[in-house]
């Protein structure tokens, strides 16, 4: 690279950039490299080269063979799950808020579970730097049965609070693969019981930054490096089991793996692993060739920065070029500094599986293949953070609304496409997460949280309304444990008018309350976003889902009513705030709470997202709306104000003579209020949030981002067409 003299450098507007040089810049972790990181691994290309191993079996790699050794991995993959489900004890992993992977020899993933989506893409960094750092180390080196452990978000994880192990594989004596298994724990010695804090200043208060840490040998964990990790937490009986869980996982899929090489020889199972990444490599390429090339963008925001109201702004271009998409967040807010919602660069791009892998690569097989002809770039912000110091414990918020902007922008690529049969709005992702920390009923120490948040609506789809209490943001298949026996034993009620409406409906997501009972008192604190405004966006003139405030009831004599049998409890946020028949004091607070105390008889309401709708609500089935009024999703006011559906008297049908005249009254009236679109947007441009809003947002309306190329120069052989093939 070419170093430029001091008198000819100058600073450099990345709006004046073109895609090429961004990506040449941009597309790359900018934090340094530190202690047990190093951010050369977490961007190399897709695929590394092969090993001898796996040339050896190129040629034995049968089609028909090679399809059904990809099946028993998958096979071998879920089982790896659901053992890890039924060992652990945190309630989050017993849910399914882990990954299970395996990798090739050099940390390329070749297969995943079905859990979140995130853990498993997220191995390959902390693997690659075992590989460059370690094996030649005499002091640490590789053999088999070693198990490391890793949680600092800088290596390659998601944040702290996601506790990964990973082990080598060998046969024969040559190192053949990578098995890994990783998730959820929810204590990991951070300023808050149960991890998140969304009151930090800096990362120095997440607890735990494991980089790579061989953890045990012969697959079994050396005593005092257990002893240290758990030694660092609230809930070492918690932790040390479900460490042990990981180990089960990772001992398992070992012994499956190998089983297979006994079947069909190592040399077949090494290029069966690497031919998985090549096969979803070159699907997705093919899947992208459908679609038309363009620029299709979308701008989300948060409404959070730490335990502080503020506008943060997040720009997604999805830039399709022949058999590529490039992401592109240019634009977004500079680096805040505080409280834990920096992302990084490895994390955004995994985070954008979780909007791709589902509906853009649907029906293909997941593995890191698919990224092969995915590209990202983000300027240093917040979405790109380079500093040190900055939290991350809550940089995964940020990428989900990330994700909700590239949803927004892929869907509309792929309206026009073969492969319209995806197109969806987003899931719901105004997630409310609270943790409990302290000592139980029964005297057992306690941190971390309920897994009920992963009971969201699913959004609307082209042809079909959203399921409600679906599933998770970052995993639709993740489980939400309990619901379906709480559903039996008690009545439940459908929160009403809080899903997004359209021509078809978002799903209403699980609200549910806690009261502290048996216990003089917990501390506990919350984070999420959403109270503002939602981002449960709708598409194609779909209503958003709606916004969710979080609300404590305080000295509350909802356990007395409880034991006298009142029969008229709410059932419903909405009945909860308007009948106020639960006593005390009614505190609606911001989403991220610092840590306070609940007492004996407080009450905790958890609202979950709502999923958005799907076109224009004058086009629902009059029948379909009748339906959700009976249901009590929808009320009656609100489905002749906003769907134009009046029922006759009794309400037991609709009053079709009624309801077109009411829908015709309402496209006179939106007629009457249109605009020429350059008049609204003179006027648009005039507004402006208050200042108070702007204090971490950036330039409005679009923050300037101004770089000296001395700091973030074009790497070498990433510059114009480097990327192309």
């Amino acid at each position: 690279m070419t170093v430029m003299p001091a008198s000819q450098r100058a600073l450099l507007d990345v709006a004046a950039m073109g895609l090429d040089e961004r990506i040449a810049r941009f597309g790359r972790p900018l934090m340094r490299p530190g202690p047990g990181l190093d951010p050369e691994v977490l961007h190399r290309e897709v695929l590394e080269a092969p090993t001898e191993l796996e040339l050896a079996g190129a040629d034995s790699l049968d089609p028909v063979d090679l399809e059904i050794f990809l099946h028993k991995l998958d096979s071998i993959i879920d089982d790896g799950r659901d053992v890890c489900k039924y060992l652990s004890m945190a309630e989050m992993l017993q849910a399914g808020d882990l990954g299970v992977g395996i990798f090739t020899a050099k940390g390329d993933m070749a297969g995943m579970s079905t859990g979140v989506i995130l853990h498993a893409l997220l191995h390959y960094g902390p693997v690659k730097y075992v590989l460059k750092h370690y094996v030649d180390d005499p002091t640490v080196g590789l053999a088999d049965g070693d198990i490391f452990f890793f949680n600092d978000p800088d290596a390659g994880g998601v944040h702290t609070y996601d506790h990964f192990l990973m082990m080598p594989v060998f046969a024969g004596g040559e190192l053949l693969a990578w098995v890994a298994c990783g998730g959820h724990q929810g204590e990991t010695g951070s300023r808050s019981p149960g991890g998140w804090s969304p009151e930090i200043g800096s990362r120095y208060e997440e607890g735990l930054h494991i980089t790579p840490l061989r953890v045990g040998t012969d697959s079994r964990f050396h005593t005092d490096h257990l002893e240290f990790l758990l030694n660092s937490v609230r809930t070492p009986r918690q932790n040390s089991l479900d460490m042990k869980a990981r180990l089960a996982v990772c001992v398992r899929l070992r012994q499956q793996l190998l089983r297979e090489v006994e079947r069909r020889g190592a040399p077949f199972v090494a290029a069966g692993l690497r031919q998985s990444i090549k096969t979803s490599a070159e699907l997705a390429r093919r899947r992208i060739s459908n679609f038309n090339d363009g620029v299709y963008r979308s701008v989300v925001f948060l409404d959070t920065i730490g335990i502080d109201d503020g506008l943060i702004r997040l720009p997604v271009e999805l830039h399709k070029r022949g058999d590529e998409l490039i992401i592109d967040m240019a634009g977004a807010s500079p680096e805040p500094g505080i409280g834990p919602f920096h992302l990084r660069w490895h994390l955004a791009r995994a985070a954008s599986a979780a909007a791709l892998f589902p509906t853009v690569f649907r029906g293909l097989r997941w593995s890191i293949g698919l990224f092969d002809p995915i590209k990202l770039t983000a300027p240093p912000s917040i979405v790109n953070a380079p500093s040190r110091d900055s939290g991350t414990g809550s940089g995964s918020h940020t990428g989900r609304v990330v994700v909700q902007g590239l949803l927004l922008a892929a869907m509309r690529m792929l309206h026009d496409s073969p492969h319209r049969t995806g197109v969806a709005a987003p899931f719901a992702e105004n997630l409310l997460l609270i943790q409990f920390g302290g000592t139980g009923q029964f005297g057992n120490p306690i941190a971390g949280g309920p897994a009920n948040g992963n009971a969201t609506g699913q959004g609307a789809r082209f042809d079909l309304d959203g399921e409600h209490s679906a599933g998770f943001f970052w995993a639709m298949v993740v489980d939400c444990p309990g619901p379906e026996e709480q559903e039996r034993k008690f009545p439940y009620r459908f929160d009403q008018d809080v899903c997004g409406l359209g021509r078809y409906r978002g799903g209403v997501g699980l609200t549910d309350c806690f009261v502290i009972h048996g216990t003089p008192g917990l501390s506990s604190n919350s984070v999420g976003t959403g109270s503002r405004f939602t981002k449960n966006y709708g598409l194609f003139g779909g209503y958003s889902g709606a916004a969710q405030p979080r609300i404590v009831i305080r000295g509350s004599d909802a356990k007395e009513l409880m034991a006298a049998g009142a029969d008229d409890l709410p059932m419903s946020v909405r009945e909860l705030a308007d009948r106020r028949r639960i006593s005390g004091e009614y505190v609606f607070g911001h989403p991220n709470s610092e840590g306070e105390t609940v007492r004996d008889g407080d009450v905790v309401v958890l609202a979950r997202g709502c999923g958005g709708g799907y076109g224009d609500v004058l086009e629902r089935d009059p029948e379909a709306v009748r339906a959700d009024i009976a249901d009590g999703i929808t009320s009656t006011e609100s489905a002749t104000q906003l769907y134009g559906v009046v029922l006759a008297p009794g309400g037991c049908r609709v009053d079709v003579e009624a309801t077109e005249a009411r829908r015709a009254e309402i496209r006179a009236e939106r007629k009457r209020l249109g605009r020429p679109y350059p008049d609204f947007v003179a006027d648009w441009s005039q507004r402006r949030p208050p200042p108070e809003a702007l204090r971490h947002y950036g330039e409005f309306p679009v923050p300037v981002q101004v770089i000296d190329d001395r700091e973030y120069p074009v790497e070498p052989h990433s510059g114009t067409g480097a990327w192309h093939r």
